[in-house]
């Protein structure tokens, strides 16, 4: 399961199988990386960093604070479940996935954004019952 942190300046890492359908595309020489919050549908995307790409893995390297997009920058603030789409490209600018540079999907997956400025949990105060005889 990939899991990051939100809005953290700390050097953070997924791993992902994209390999496996490069084979498919005409060459390409980086990718759009978009992730999509399932609670509200907002979409972040950036041009992923990568570490290393081989047969067996990608690694991509991300800032989850700031608002960048290129070089493995984004701006995730909101803790939740995400989706998240990997486009080969020959752009190491390009934001958009309709873009003439796209070559295709690459990869399709869900991520968990977890950390502090999640969900908070309302304290509910319950009165005592009260029976009444007749």
């Amino acid at each position: 399961m990939i899991t990051l942190t939100p809005n953290s300046s700390e050097e953070q890492f997924i791993y992902l199988t994209l390999q496996e359908a490069k084979k498919d595309f005409d060459a390409f020489t980086h990718y759009l990386v978009i992730f999509t919050s399932m609670a509200s549908l907002d979409t972040y995307a950036m041009v992923g960093n990568v570490d290393a790409d081989n047969a067996r893995y990608t690694k991509l390297s991300v800032l989850t604070n700031q608002p960048l997009g290129a070089s493995g920058r984004v701006l995730l603030t909101d803790s939740g479940q995400y989706t998240y789409d990997v486009y080969g490209q020959n752009s190491s600018t390009n934001l958009s996935p309709t873009d003439a540079s796209i070559e295709g999907l690459i990869e399709r997956g869900t991520l968990t954004v977890t950390g502090e400025t999640g969900y908070t949990i309302p304290s509910i105060t319950i009165p005592d019952n009260v029976i009444y005889y007749q």
